[in-house]
Protein backbone atom coordinates (compact mmCIF):
# COMPACT_ATOMS: atom_id res chain seq x y z
CA UNK A 1 0.00 0.00 0.00
CA UNK A 2 1.44 3.63 -0.81
CA UNK A 3 2.33 5.61 2.02
CA UNK A 4 0.43 8.91 2.67
CA UNK A 5 3.08 11.42 1.31
CA UNK A 6 3.54 9.38 -2.34
CA UNK A 7 -0.23 9.70 -2.81
CA UNK A 8 -0.03 13.23 -4.13
CA UNK A 9 2.51 16.16 -5.38
CA UNK A 10 2.61 19.86 -5.08
CA UNK A 11 5.17 21.78 -7.33
CA UNK A 12 5.09 24.94 -5.93
CA UNK A 13 7.18 27.69 -8.19
CA UNK A 14 8.73 24.75 -9.73
CA UNK A 15 9.92 23.01 -6.56
CA UNK A 16 8.33 20.01 -4.72
CA UNK A 17 6.86 20.42 -1.85
CA UNK A 18 8.76 18.23 1.29
CA UNK A 19 5.23 18.18 2.97
CA UNK A 20 2.15 16.12 2.20
CA UNK A 21 0.36 17.97 0.43
CA UNK A 22 -3.90 18.02 1.36
CA UNK A 23 -6.34 16.57 -0.89
CA UNK A 24 -6.72 18.35 -4.02
CA UNK A 25 -10.47 19.89 -2.74
CA UNK A 26 -8.68 20.62 0.41
CA UNK A 27 -6.00 22.76 -2.06
CA UNK A 28 -8.52 24.25 -4.16
CA UNK A 29 -10.53 25.68 -0.63
CA UNK A 30 -7.46 26.98 0.50
CA UNK A 31 -5.79 28.97 -2.07
CA UNK A 32 -7.50 31.46 -4.39
CA UNK A 33 -6.71 31.35 -7.75
CA UNK A 34 -7.40 30.86 -11.35
CA UNK A 35 -7.18 27.09 -11.82
CA UNK A 36 -7.72 23.78 -14.17
CA UNK A 37 -8.36 19.96 -13.30
CA UNK A 38 -7.72 17.65 -15.55
CA UNK A 39 -8.36 14.03 -14.92
CA UNK A 40 -8.04 10.38 -16.14
CA UNK A 41 -5.58 11.60 -18.77
CA UNK A 42 -3.75 14.79 -20.56
CA UNK A 43 -5.38 14.08 -23.90
CA UNK A 44 -7.01 17.58 -24.07
CA UNK A 45 -4.39 19.52 -21.83
CA UNK A 46 -3.73 22.31 -24.29
CA UNK A 47 -7.39 23.07 -24.13
CA UNK A 48 -6.74 23.36 -20.34
CA UNK A 49 -3.98 25.71 -20.23
CA UNK A 50 -5.46 28.23 -22.75
CA UNK A 51 -8.73 28.27 -20.09
CA UNK A 52 -6.27 28.44 -17.28
CA UNK A 53 -4.17 31.46 -19.18
CA UNK A 54 -7.89 33.05 -20.20
CA UNK A 55 -9.09 33.03 -16.68
CA UNK A 56 -6.37 34.22 -14.72
CA UNK A 57 -6.40 37.26 -17.51
CA UNK A 58 -10.10 37.69 -16.85
CA UNK A 59 -9.99 37.13 -12.77
CA UNK A 60 -6.93 39.77 -12.59
CA UNK A 61 -8.71 42.79 -14.39
CA UNK A 62 -11.88 42.43 -13.08
CA UNK A 63 -12.00 39.66 -9.65
CA UNK A 64 -9.02 40.30 -8.34
CA UNK A 65 -9.76 38.79 -4.98
CA UNK A 66 -10.96 35.47 -6.48
CA UNK A 67 -7.68 35.86 -7.68
CA UNK A 68 -5.52 36.76 -4.28
CA UNK A 69 -4.41 40.34 -5.79
CA UNK A 70 -5.33 43.07 -3.64
CA UNK A 71 -6.42 45.25 -7.02
CA UNK A 72 -7.26 45.08 -10.41
CA UNK A 73 -4.28 44.39 -12.93
CA UNK A 74 -3.09 43.27 -16.20
CA UNK A 75 -0.95 39.83 -15.98
CA UNK A 76 1.57 41.13 -18.30
CA UNK A 77 4.27 42.20 -15.80
CA UNK A 78 3.93 38.85 -14.41
CA UNK A 79 4.80 36.65 -17.64
CA UNK A 80 7.11 39.05 -19.31
CA UNK A 81 9.85 36.97 -19.60
CA UNK A 82 8.44 33.54 -19.28
CA UNK A 83 5.28 33.28 -20.67
CA UNK A 84 2.70 31.45 -18.37
CA UNK A 85 2.63 27.92 -20.07
CA UNK A 86 6.05 27.53 -20.26
CA UNK A 87 5.88 27.69 -16.07
CA UNK A 88 3.01 25.99 -16.08
CA UNK A 89 4.20 22.76 -18.35
CA UNK A 90 7.56 22.90 -16.54
CA UNK A 91 5.60 22.26 -13.36
CA UNK A 92 3.49 19.46 -14.52
CA UNK A 93 6.39 17.74 -16.07
CA UNK A 94 8.52 17.99 -12.60
CA UNK A 95 4.95 16.77 -11.02
CA UNK A 96 4.46 13.45 -13.09
CA UNK A 97 7.83 12.99 -12.82
CA UNK A 98 8.17 13.03 -9.27
CA UNK A 99 4.48 10.70 -8.63
CA UNK A 100 5.41 8.27 -10.98
CA UNK A 101 9.41 8.16 -8.86
CA UNK A 102 7.25 7.13 -5.96
CA UNK A 103 4.48 4.93 -7.69
CA UNK A 104 6.51 3.56 -10.26
CA UNK A 105 3.73 1.69 -11.64
CA UNK A 106 0.92 4.53 -12.29
CA UNK A 107 -0.11 5.15 -15.29
CA UNK A 108 -1.41 9.19 -16.82
CA UNK A 109 -5.28 7.71 -16.72
CA UNK A 110 -4.84 7.10 -13.35
CA UNK A 111 -3.75 10.83 -12.53
CA UNK A 112 -5.60 14.17 -11.88
CA UNK A 113 -3.63 17.15 -12.12
CA UNK A 114 -4.49 20.59 -10.89
CA UNK A 115 -3.11 23.28 -11.79
CA UNK A 116 -3.26 27.37 -10.28
CA UNK A 117 -2.04 30.66 -10.75
CA UNK A 118 -2.93 32.74 -7.81
CA UNK A 119 -1.49 35.74 -5.40
CA UNK A 120 0.83 34.62 -2.87
CA UNK A 121 4.16 35.78 -1.18
CA UNK A 122 6.07 34.91 -3.52
CA UNK A 123 8.64 37.45 -3.83
CA UNK A 124 10.36 36.11 -7.31
CA UNK A 125 7.06 36.23 -8.88
CA UNK A 126 6.07 39.67 -7.75
CA UNK A 127 3.15 38.07 -5.58
CA UNK A 128 2.19 35.93 -7.97
CA UNK A 129 2.42 31.52 -7.86
CA UNK A 130 2.10 28.67 -9.64
CA UNK A 131 0.99 25.30 -8.22
CA UNK A 132 0.38 22.07 -9.69
CA UNK A 133 -0.79 18.93 -7.26
CA UNK A 134 -1.10 15.49 -9.10
CA UNK A 135 -2.68 12.84 -7.16
CA UNK A 136 -4.25 9.82 -8.14
CA UNK A 137 -7.50 9.04 -9.99
CA UNK A 138 -10.32 6.28 -10.09
CA UNK A 139 -13.03 6.81 -12.38
CA UNK A 140 -16.66 7.54 -10.68
CA UNK A 141 -19.32 4.26 -10.80
CA UNK A 142 -22.50 5.26 -11.11
CA UNK A 143 -24.44 2.41 -11.22
CA UNK A 144 -27.31 1.43 -12.97
CA UNK A 145 -29.61 3.88 -11.64
CA UNK A 146 -26.87 6.48 -13.01
CA UNK A 147 -26.81 10.19 -11.71
CA UNK A 148 -29.33 11.93 -9.46
CA UNK A 149 -29.54 15.64 -9.89
CA UNK A 150 -30.79 18.44 -7.91
CA UNK A 151 -31.52 22.07 -8.15
CA UNK A 152 -29.76 23.58 -5.59
CA UNK A 153 -28.04 27.18 -5.88
CA UNK A 154 -27.64 30.09 -8.31
CA UNK A 155 -24.74 31.02 -11.55
CA UNK A 156 -21.34 31.98 -9.91
CA UNK A 157 -19.80 35.13 -10.30
CA UNK A 158 -17.27 35.70 -12.98
CA UNK A 159 -18.63 31.82 -14.75
CA UNK A 160 -16.40 32.60 -17.83
CA UNK A 161 -13.42 32.02 -15.21
CA UNK A 162 -12.93 28.98 -13.48
CA UNK A 163 -11.63 29.69 -10.08
CA UNK A 164 -10.35 28.03 -6.62
CA UNK A 165 -12.67 30.07 -4.49
CA UNK A 166 -15.57 28.38 -6.15
CA UNK A 167 -14.88 24.97 -4.00
CA UNK A 168 -15.82 27.02 -0.64
CA UNK A 169 -18.65 28.35 -2.30
CA UNK A 170 -19.99 24.59 -3.57
CA UNK A 171 -18.92 23.89 -0.24
CA UNK A 172 -21.65 25.83 1.47
CA UNK A 173 -24.29 24.32 -0.74
CA UNK A 174 -24.27 20.60 -0.21
CA UNK A 175 -26.05 21.80 3.38
CA UNK A 176 -28.73 21.53 0.32
CA UNK A 177 -28.13 18.18 -1.10
CA UNK A 178 -31.02 15.78 -0.68
CA UNK A 179 -30.26 12.41 0.53
CA UNK A 180 -29.02 10.36 -2.88
CA UNK A 181 -28.39 13.47 -5.53
CA UNK A 182 -24.88 12.98 -6.80
CA UNK A 183 -24.81 16.68 -8.38
CA UNK A 184 -26.43 19.63 -7.68
CA UNK A 185 -27.85 21.75 -10.85
CA UNK A 186 -27.33 25.80 -10.83
CA UNK A 187 -29.99 28.10 -12.20
CA UNK A 188 -30.34 32.04 -11.73
CA UNK A 189 -34.26 31.84 -11.85
CA UNK A 190 -35.70 28.05 -11.19
CA UNK A 191 -36.16 27.47 -14.94
CA UNK A 192 -33.33 27.50 -16.76
CA UNK A 193 -30.57 25.01 -16.19
CA UNK A 194 -27.22 26.49 -16.45
CA UNK A 195 -24.63 23.62 -14.96
CA UNK A 196 -23.78 21.30 -12.45
CA UNK A 197 -21.84 22.47 -9.12
CA UNK A 198 -18.61 20.38 -10.65
CA UNK A 199 -19.99 18.77 -14.10
CA UNK A 200 -21.21 20.08 -17.65
CA UNK A 201 -25.01 19.33 -18.14
CA UNK A 202 -26.79 18.29 -20.90
CA UNK A 203 -30.29 16.91 -21.75
CA UNK A 204 -30.93 14.66 -25.06
CA UNK A 205 -34.25 15.66 -26.21
CA UNK A 206 -37.07 14.72 -29.45
CA UNK A 207 -36.62 17.49 -32.04
CA UNK A 208 -39.62 19.59 -32.44
CA UNK A 209 -41.32 20.02 -35.79
CA UNK A 210 -40.20 23.42 -35.82
CA UNK A 211 -36.35 24.73 -36.84
CA UNK A 212 -34.50 24.41 -33.31
CA UNK A 213 -33.27 27.92 -32.66
CA UNK A 214 -31.32 26.73 -29.53
CA UNK A 215 -27.19 28.19 -30.16
CA UNK A 216 -25.85 25.12 -29.11
CA UNK A 217 -28.26 22.06 -30.64
CA UNK A 218 -26.13 19.25 -31.61
CA UNK A 219 -28.56 17.35 -33.76
CA UNK A 220 -28.36 13.36 -33.84
CA UNK A 221 -30.30 9.83 -35.36
CA UNK A 222 -31.09 11.56 -38.65
CA UNK A 223 -32.57 14.79 -36.83
CA UNK A 224 -34.61 13.13 -34.83
CA UNK A 225 -33.16 13.92 -31.21
CA UNK A 226 -30.79 16.54 -30.75
CA UNK A 227 -28.52 17.44 -27.45
CA UNK A 228 -28.66 20.70 -25.50
CA UNK A 229 -26.58 22.89 -22.94
CA UNK A 230 -26.51 26.15 -22.22
CA UNK A 231 -24.76 28.90 -23.56
CA UNK A 232 -21.90 30.85 -22.74
CA UNK A 233 -23.94 33.80 -22.39
CA UNK A 234 -26.22 32.77 -20.13
CA UNK A 235 -23.34 32.72 -17.46
CA UNK A 236 -21.55 29.21 -17.44
CA UNK A 237 -18.23 27.60 -17.16
CA UNK A 238 -16.72 27.21 -20.79
CA UNK A 239 -16.50 23.25 -19.66
CA UNK A 240 -13.64 21.45 -21.47
CA UNK A 241 -15.79 18.77 -21.92
CA UNK A 242 -18.67 20.52 -23.11
CA UNK A 243 -16.87 22.50 -25.84
CA UNK A 244 -15.51 19.01 -26.98
CA UNK A 245 -19.27 17.25 -26.93
CA UNK A 246 -20.28 20.33 -29.11
CA UNK A 247 -17.37 19.95 -31.90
Amino acid sequence: MSSPAAAAVLVSNGAVSPRAPPSAASFLEATPGACTTARGSLLWWPRHLRRLAESASLLARSHPQLLGLPRPRSLDSFFSETPIHALVNTSVRLAIHEMRSRLPVIKEDNLTLTTLIGGGDSVSRDGLDVFVHVGTYSPPVFGDSGAMVAVAGTGRAAAAAKYAPWARMRKSMEKMRPPGVTELLLTNDGDHILEGSVTNFFVVCQKEEHESKEPFAVQTLANKFEVQTAPICDGILPGIIRQIVIE
